[in-house]
C-alpha cells in the first residue's frame, strides 16, 4: 500500500509540474518525457532488486524445508527403530 501511496504522490507532482510550467508545450512534451522515462527506470531497477530478493527468500525457504523433512525422517527412523521387536 505505501508504494502505492507513493506512486500517487508522484503523479501528482509530475501534473502540478505540467500545469505550472514557465515552457512551451514541445518543452514540457520533453520534461515530461525525461521524467517519465526516470521513473520507468527507478520502477525496474525496483522490480529487479523485489524479484532478486524473492528468489533468495524463495531459496532460503527450500533449503529450511528440506532441513526439516530430512530432521523429521532422522527422528521417525530413530522412534522406529527403538520399537522395533
Amino acid at each position: 500500500m505505501h508504494f502505492r501511496t507513493f506512486m500517487n504522490g508522484v503523479l501528482v507532482g509530475i501534473l502540478l509540474g505540467v500545469l505550472f510550467a514557465p515552457d512551451s508545450g514541445d518543452e514540457t512534451r520533453k520534461k515530461i518525457s525525461r521524467r517519465a522515462q526516470g521513473i520507468k527506470d527507478s520502477y525496474d531497477e525496483f522490480a529487479g532488486e523485489v524479484s532478486e530478493t524473492y528468489g533468495k527468500v524463495k531459496t532460503k525457504a527450500n533449503s529450511l524445508v528440506n532441513r526439516a523433512k530430512d530432521k523429521y525422517n532422522e527422528i521417525k527412523g530413530e522412534s522406529e527403530s527403538m520399537y522395533e521387536v
